[in-house]
């Protein structure tokens, strides 16, 4: 197969963006006490986990080589101070950056020539979307019902 480096520059973005994902997920996992809402975000964590080995395993298939130093692309991962944040913040931050994945990810599946990449582009936009809907239910209990973050297990 020949490979296509427009095709594999635009995995190797979406998985950066599983990358950046993961991270700031687990941060802010850090950050929350109730059980209930860590197990939902962490949850977020390792779908993106997965998305980025199918990604990975997909690069391989379209360039026929292994991903290597992301640090090699012109693409940079970048952490929001977590630790300086309210956890509502957090998830408004997280909200939005879920809906620009979801954008970017059908953006990057119109402009993909390759079938394969594009329709998992598209499935990744489709997920980001369910990630943003999750992230608003958790909002929205926690403007509800004041204190539910904090809330730990002997609450």
């Amino acid at each position: 197969m020949k490979a296509n480096p427009a095709t594999g520059q635009t995995l190797i973005e979406a998985i950066k963006h599983e990358i950046e994902g993961r991270e700031f997920y687990l941060a802010l996992a850090k950050k929350v006490k109730n059980p209930l809402v860590r197990r939902k975000i962490l949850g977020l964590a390792e779908d993106e986990q997965e998305h980025r080995e199918t990604l990975s395993r997909l690069y391989w298939a379209q360039t026929g080589s292994e991903v290597g130093n992301l640090d090699d692309f012109e693409v940079n991962v970048n952490l929001p101070d977590v630790q300086n944040m309210s956890l509502t913040d957090l998830l408004l931050l997280a909200m939005d950056t879920e809906k620009m994945a979801a954008a970017t990810y059908m953006k990057m599946a119109e402009e993909t020539e390759d079938a394969r990449s594009a329709a998992f582009l598209e499935y990744l936009a489709e997920f980001e979307e369910g990630h943003y809907e999750t992230l608003a239910a958790e909002l929205a209990k926690i403007r509800s019902t004041p204190g539910w973050e904090d809330q730990g297990p002997s609450d």
